[in-house]
């Protein structure tokens, strides 16, 4: 009888949850920083079906606060998250679409006269920032030091990765969004017009490389309705776009996990 009764009250609550309609989107990183932004944006395209933000302090929290919730639960996830055995890995079930990617871009400080050159970055003893990450960093230096074999690859923690390029302290950084700095190549399209990486490096496995994110939750959802909203066309990170629309859910999923297994292994 105890066993019934908890099974039509969880099914009450359940039924509570998703009655009202309302979304609520899960926040698992640092406040200001990119997936949190992105995690904003999903929010605002919400608009009256917007719940609540659900905050954990990383994604492990947040992976099994997104398994147990009864609530209609929504989220931005970096892509790599996805790989191999890590803890913070989804199971498919929770995936909705592929959301996200921007090309990686190569960014110099706009006073540096001498990295504005292409041959600067080819041929000269300089210094190149990436972000301390320890998916990303390896496919990301194995082209560097294919493009040139005198390239110093550095990696950072956020702030000290903002202000190294203004000090003087690198030549060159390697980010998905390069705000205000300028491009002088790109690891894939652009509408900077620069050389991008297959330009650069025909054929290398890692001359097309962004960062990407996938929508997941445990509701069905339509992914285009985030695309057409305002808060999408007014997004800081303009770099970002639709990725693999043309896919449909399995074809996405089979899609990402071959992109992570070719990146993966250069951290091998």
């Amino acid at each position: 009888m105890k066993k019934t009764l908890l099974t039509i009250l969880i099914a009450f609550l359940s039924f509570s949850a998703y009655a009202d309609g309302k979304i609520n989107v899960l926040k698992h990183s640092r406040p200001g920083g990119l997936i949190d932004r992105m995690n904003e944006v999903l929010a605002l395209s919400l608009g009256d079906d917007f719940g609540k933000f659900v905050s954990f302090g990383n994604c492990a929290q947040a992976k099994k606060a997104l398994a147990n919730t009864v609530e209609q639960t929504l989220t931005i996830w970096p892509t790599e998250r996805e790989y191999g055995d890590q803890p913070c890995n989804l199971d498919d079930s929770f995936f909705i679409s592929t959301f996200s990617n921007s090309p990686y871009h190569i960014t110099y400080f706009k006073d540096n006269t001498k990295a504005s050159d292409i041959n600067h970055l080819l041929t000269g003893e300089i210094t190149v920032g990436v972000w301390d990450s320890a998916f990303w960093s390896a496919p990301q230096t194995a082209f560097l030091q294919a493009l040139n074999p005198n390239i110093k690859v550095v990696r950072y923690k956020s702030k000290p990765f903002r202000t190294a390029l203004p000090s003087g302290e690198i030549d060159y950084k390697v980010v998905s969004f390069p705000g205000e700095d300028p491009v002088i190549a790109v690891l894939g399209a652009n509408d900077y017009k620069a050389i991008t990486g297959n330009e650069l490096l025909p054929g290398h496995p890692f001359a097309d490389m962004g960062y990407s994110f996938l929508l997941v939750g445990n509701l069905d959802y339509d992914v285009s309705l985030i695309f057409k909203s305002d808060a999408w066309n007014k997004r800081k990170d303009v770099t970002h776009k639709p990725w693999m629309r043309d896919l449909s859910r399995d074809q996405q999923i089979s899609a990402v996990d071959e992109m992570l297994e070719q990146l993966g292994s250069g951290s091998k």
